[in-house]
């Protein structure tokens, strides 16, 4: 039972970092307006890194498997349906 509470968290937990992901997106996103977009392109990789490298070395290890890419994707997916039309109004309250 403790390996299916495990997995579980697991899931959660990287459901988590995808939505948080899809936040960080958003918020390059705003800031891409008017600016130079490589730039800001390239600098949102490491910052993706240096956001979930942390969350997939402490709830799997760092073991990048099938079910790390769902779970984050599932979480952007939850995200941009629940959360993107609120937060894209706060950060372009300019």
């Amino acid at each position: 039972m403790e390996k299916i509470d495990w997995q579980l968290s697991t899931i959660v937990l990287l459901m988590l970092a995808g939505t948080g992901w899809g936040f960080l997106a958003d918020c390059f996103r705003v800031l891409k307006k008017g600016r130079r977009n490589q730039v800001l392109d390239f600098f949102f990789w490491p910052v993706s890194l240096f956001f979930l490298a942390p969350v997939i070395f402490y709830a799997n290890w760092g073991e990048i498997r099938l079910y790390v890419w769902l779970s984050l994707g599932v979480g952007v997916i939850i995200y941009r349906k629940l959360f993107r039309r609120a937060v894209m109004l706060l950060l372009q309250k300019e």
